[in-house]
């Protein structure tokens, strides 16, 4: 209980998504899951519930809007464009840096994530689950 199946999961690699990235340069690929019936649905399950229990546990940020229902790039334009002024308002100045995380998720340690999973009391069924998912 809690793994998948190594055949429910195979990837393949595909081209770049963007026809204006070289085909040269290894990083523009990325795998693809092609992911069977029954693992499509449990990853839809996953889907679903993992960020509710996230919200309900109050394990997200606050600030957070990136991949939230309710929550968009508009929201964390507003709340940056009041901190801003209210910032201003006091007297003080402000610096912006913007960061590019396009690929961010391409680039996340898969050890590190399950520990940061078990840190948030994720454990048994479930921790084995995105383990095996992840592997």
């Amino acid at each position: 209980a809690g793994t998948l199946q190594l055949e429910s999961k195979p990837s393949r690699i595909v081209g770049p998504f963007c026809p204006s990235l070289d085909p040269a340069i290894l990083a523009n690929y990325r795998p693809v899951s092609n992911l069977r019936f029954i693992a499509k649905v449990v990853e839809n399950v996953v889907v679903r519930q993992f960020p509710q229990y996230l919200e309900e546990a109050a394990y997200l940020d606050p600030l957070q809007s990136g991949f939230r229902r309710g929550y968009s790039t508009e929201t964390a334009l507003v709340a940056l464009v009041d901190d801003l002024w209210r910032a201003r308002d006091r007297g003080y100045s402000s610096v912006l840096a913007l960061l590019d995380l396009s690929a961010a998720f391409d680039t996340i340690d898969h050890s590190i994530l399950l520990r940061r999973l078990e840190g948030l009391g994720i454990g048994g069924t479930v921790w084995r689950w995105f383990s095996s998912f992840l592997s």
